[in-house]
Protein backbone atom coordinates (compact mmCIF):
# COMPACT_ATOMS: atom_id res chain seq x y z
CA UNK A 1 0.00 0.00 0.00
CA UNK A 2 1.49 3.43 -0.72
CA UNK A 3 1.79 6.40 1.60
CA UNK A 4 -0.92 9.00 1.18
CA UNK A 5 0.23 12.25 -0.98
CA UNK A 6 0.88 14.39 2.61
CA UNK A 7 2.68 11.76 4.11
CA UNK A 8 5.26 11.64 1.70
CA UNK A 9 5.84 15.39 0.90
CA UNK A 10 4.96 16.82 4.41
CA UNK A 11 8.60 16.63 5.25
CA UNK A 12 9.95 18.12 2.63
CA UNK A 13 7.60 21.07 2.87
CA UNK A 14 8.63 21.63 6.41
CA UNK A 15 12.07 22.51 5.25
CA UNK A 16 10.91 25.34 3.44
CA UNK A 17 8.11 26.31 5.74
CA UNK A 18 10.40 26.20 8.97
CA UNK A 19 12.84 29.17 7.48
CA UNK A 20 10.04 31.91 8.15
CA UNK A 21 6.49 32.80 9.86
CA UNK A 22 5.19 31.22 12.81
CA UNK A 23 6.75 28.08 12.16
CA UNK A 24 10.13 29.50 12.31
CA UNK A 25 9.14 31.56 15.37
CA UNK A 26 8.11 28.33 17.29
CA UNK A 27 11.09 26.64 16.65
CA UNK A 28 8.75 23.15 15.68
CA UNK A 29 10.03 20.23 13.76
CA UNK A 30 9.02 16.93 12.55
CA UNK A 31 9.57 14.14 14.97
CA UNK A 32 7.44 11.38 13.56
CA UNK A 33 5.07 11.47 10.12
CA UNK A 34 2.46 8.68 9.36
CA UNK A 35 -1.07 8.61 7.64
CA UNK A 36 -3.35 10.35 10.55
CA UNK A 37 -0.24 10.28 13.13
CA UNK A 38 1.94 13.17 13.65
CA UNK A 39 4.76 14.12 16.22
CA UNK A 40 6.22 17.52 16.36
CA UNK A 41 8.17 19.60 19.09
CA UNK A 42 8.21 22.72 19.35
CA UNK A 43 11.22 25.13 21.50
CA UNK A 44 9.43 27.67 23.37
CA UNK A 45 12.08 30.40 24.85
CA UNK A 46 11.88 32.68 27.89
CA UNK A 47 12.36 35.44 25.38
CA UNK A 48 10.04 35.10 22.49
CA UNK A 49 7.00 32.72 24.02
CA UNK A 50 7.33 34.05 27.56
CA UNK A 51 4.91 35.55 30.13
CA UNK A 52 5.70 36.74 33.25
CA UNK A 53 4.06 35.85 36.38
CA UNK A 54 4.44 35.95 39.95
CA UNK A 55 5.84 32.44 40.08
CA UNK A 56 8.31 32.77 36.93
CA UNK A 57 8.32 32.47 33.43
CA UNK A 58 5.37 30.37 31.46
CA UNK A 59 4.73 30.40 27.84
CA UNK A 60 2.41 32.03 26.58
CA UNK A 61 -0.89 30.72 26.10
CA UNK A 62 -1.44 32.19 22.17
CA UNK A 63 2.32 29.87 21.64
CA UNK A 64 0.42 26.83 22.60
CA UNK A 65 -2.00 27.20 20.81
CA UNK A 66 0.01 28.05 17.78
CA UNK A 67 1.89 24.52 18.05
CA UNK A 68 -1.43 22.83 18.34
CA UNK A 69 -3.31 24.55 15.63
CA UNK A 70 0.31 23.63 13.30
CA UNK A 71 0.34 19.90 14.52
CA UNK A 72 -3.77 19.86 14.21
CA UNK A 73 -3.12 21.22 10.35
CA UNK A 74 -0.59 18.98 9.95
CA UNK A 75 -1.57 16.12 10.74
CA UNK A 76 -4.69 16.19 9.07
CA UNK A 77 -1.97 17.03 6.24
CA UNK A 78 -1.25 13.70 6.19
CA UNK A 79 -4.66 12.08 4.99
CA UNK A 80 -4.34 15.20 2.04
CA UNK A 81 -4.45 13.87 -2.01
CA UNK A 82 -2.51 16.08 -3.79
CA UNK A 83 -3.81 19.62 -4.79
CA UNK A 84 -5.27 19.72 -1.22
CA UNK A 85 -4.33 22.20 1.39
CA UNK A 86 -5.43 22.01 4.81
CA UNK A 87 -7.16 25.27 6.64
CA UNK A 88 -8.24 25.40 10.34
CA UNK A 89 -12.41 25.42 10.32
CA UNK A 90 -12.30 25.46 14.48
CA UNK A 91 -10.00 25.64 17.42
CA UNK A 92 -10.80 24.37 21.12
CA UNK A 93 -7.63 24.42 23.67
CA UNK A 94 -7.60 23.20 26.89
CA UNK A 95 -5.02 24.41 28.91
CA UNK A 96 -4.28 22.06 31.63
CA UNK A 97 -1.05 23.73 33.86
CA UNK A 98 1.40 26.59 33.28
CA UNK A 99 4.22 25.65 31.13
CA UNK A 100 7.12 26.41 31.24
CA UNK A 101 10.02 27.53 28.85
CA UNK A 102 11.66 24.43 26.89
CA UNK A 103 10.53 21.38 24.59
CA UNK A 104 7.19 21.05 24.11
CA UNK A 105 6.20 17.63 22.47
CA UNK A 106 2.62 17.67 20.49
CA UNK A 107 1.09 14.43 19.46
CA UNK A 108 -1.73 14.63 16.86
CA UNK A 109 -4.32 12.43 15.93
CA UNK A 110 -6.91 12.23 12.69
CA UNK A 111 -9.61 10.96 14.48
CA UNK A 112 -12.24 10.84 11.10
CA UNK A 113 -12.12 12.14 8.21
CA UNK A 114 -14.68 12.50 5.01
CA UNK A 115 -14.26 14.03 1.44
CA UNK A 116 -13.90 17.64 2.87
CA UNK A 117 -13.33 17.61 6.90
CA UNK A 118 -10.97 15.62 9.43
CA UNK A 119 -11.99 15.85 12.81
CA UNK A 120 -8.37 15.87 14.86
CA UNK A 121 -6.80 16.04 18.48
CA UNK A 122 -3.25 16.73 19.98
CA UNK A 123 -1.77 16.29 23.17
CA UNK A 124 0.73 18.70 23.96
CA UNK A 125 3.43 17.59 26.59
CA UNK A 126 6.70 18.95 28.42
CA UNK A 127 9.20 16.97 30.11
CA UNK A 128 6.01 14.10 29.78
CA UNK A 129 3.28 16.25 31.97
CA UNK A 130 0.75 16.88 29.82
CA UNK A 131 -0.03 20.87 29.76
CA UNK A 132 -2.58 21.00 26.81
CA UNK A 133 -5.14 19.27 24.50
CA UNK A 134 -6.80 20.72 21.80
CA UNK A 135 -9.10 19.43 19.34
CA UNK A 136 -9.92 21.20 15.62
CA UNK A 137 -11.99 20.38 12.45
CA UNK A 138 -9.69 20.97 9.65
CA UNK A 139 -11.11 21.74 5.68
CA UNK A 140 -9.47 20.36 2.97
CA UNK A 141 -8.81 23.04 0.51
CA UNK A 142 -8.03 22.94 -3.19
CA UNK A 143 -4.66 24.49 -3.38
Amino acid sequence: MTEPYGVTTLSELYKEWALTGMIANIGSRLIEVKAGRLVMEGNFSPDAHGFPTSRGTIVHGGAIATLADEALASVAFTLAAQGEATATADLKVDYLRPCQPGKVVATATVRHRTRRLAFCEVKLEREGELVAEARAVIAYVKE
